[in-house]
């Protein structure tokens, strides 16, 4: 279902809350030219940042009208301009007061309206961090202010601080594996069903080189690939249907070992994406390969060859495929059996012979 927003007001605030808004997938009408200007600019932090499905700057529209006002699902304000009438959920700067840059950092802070409840929900949905009037500033502080302190107004330092701080589970931390959880959940490929065909192979996955991807050659580091490779795998399981609550219930894939060989350089922002092959299936096991290729020219970049096993995370032990995941991976497998493998696979690493010295062309 589609959703839209309309920003009332103009300059830098107003940028923020219409990218944000693309960017979470909605479409978005703003009242003033300048203001498509500037999301244009602030569009390739925001794809960094992480899209929304269906998220593009081309959902964008200059002219607020009546019916525009009447038929979205958020009305966001910006500074002195004028609340207009007819607006079923209205936030001003000072019912929902957001930090800039807004279209990058989570804290939203409510003032305690009646329509919080409301906000919270619209404003968590699209990856946000929205705080009632009672929470801490020490809580607030590092989901806004303190970020910028650190990176200073640079976008790429922003998004890689917070990344850095995902592992922590707090703060800055947390609010990026929410904005990650709510996208990927949201873009995730349409779960299988008995009867669908199955591309060969499946492109489930698609990203752009991160900062923090990037070392100190200047382009995407050797620990990146397997991070993207996760990403493409995360994708597989939604696809078979292991999401949440699969996993809730206590049933996960573990991956047991992993081969990547590593072919060309990806540089930062350059696009990827990845190609999985299914290349064998039992009752506990799957046997899969990543192909990563650049977004634009398809060369390929890397493989990432896997094995997987099924677990029963309660108990630790490996444990059969339950039935409905199983059928999916059969219905992938059949399909997949007639690819051509990928001459990576199942390569073994070694030194070359050592060359005879008298053979040796001269």
């Amino acid at each position: 279902m589609t959703r839209t927003a309309v920003v009332v007001g103009i300059g830098e605030r107003a940028s923020g809350w219409a990218t944000r808004f693309l960017a979470a997938g909605f479409d978005v009408t703003v009242d003033d030219r300048t203001v498509a200007d500037r999301v244009a600019a602030m569009w390739p932090a925001a794809e960094r940042l992480g899209l929304f499905p269906g998220a593009t700057p081309d959902r964008l529209a200059v002219g607020i009208t009546a019916e525009s006002i009447t038929d979205a699902d958020i009305v966001q304000v910006v500074g002195n301009a004028p609340t207009p009438a007819g607006a079923r959920l209205v936030a001003t700067d000072i019912t929902a007061h957001a930090h800039e840059p807004i279209h990058l950092l989570p804290l939203v802070e409510l003032a305690g309206s009646a329509d919080d409840e409301a906000l919270e929900v619209l404003y968590r949905s699209i990856g946000m961090v929205p705080c009632m009037p009672d929470v801490p500033a020490a809580e607030r502080r590092p989901l806004a202010e303190a970020i910028v302190e650190l990176a200073g107004d640079d976008p790429d330092a922003i998004i890689a601080v917070m990344r850095a701080l995902r592992p922590s589970g707090r703060g800055a931390g947390a609010a990026l594996a929410h904005h990650e959880a709510v996208r990927l959940a949201g873009g995730a490929p349409q779960r299988w069903t008995p009867g669908d065909d199955v591309p060969a192979p499946l492109t489930l996955y698609r990203a752009q080189v991160e900062p923090d991807w990037v070392d100190y050659n200047g382009h995407m580091t050797e620990a990146a690939y397997l991070t993207a490779a996760g990403w493409a795998s995360d994708a597989l399981f939604r696809y078979i249907g292991d999401d949440e609550e699969y996993r809730e219930a206590g049933h996960s894939f573990y991956t047991v070992e992993t081969h990547i060989v590593y072919l060309l350089e990806m540089d930062l922002h350059e696009p990827l994406a990845i190609d999985t092959q299914l290349l064998g299936v039992d009752a506990k096991r799957v046997h899969l390969v990543h192909v990563l290729r650049h977004g634009v020219t398809a060369a390929v970049v890397a493989t990432c060859e896997q094995m997987l096993v099924h677990v029963e995370t309660s108990a630790g032990r490996s444990a059969p495929i339950l039935p409905d995941v199983a059928a999916a991976l059969a219905a992938i497998a059949d399909p997949h059996a007639s690819l051509p493998v990928p001459a990576q696979v199942g390569a073994v690493m070694r030194m070359p012979p050592a060359r005879n010295a008298a053979t040796a062309p001269h």
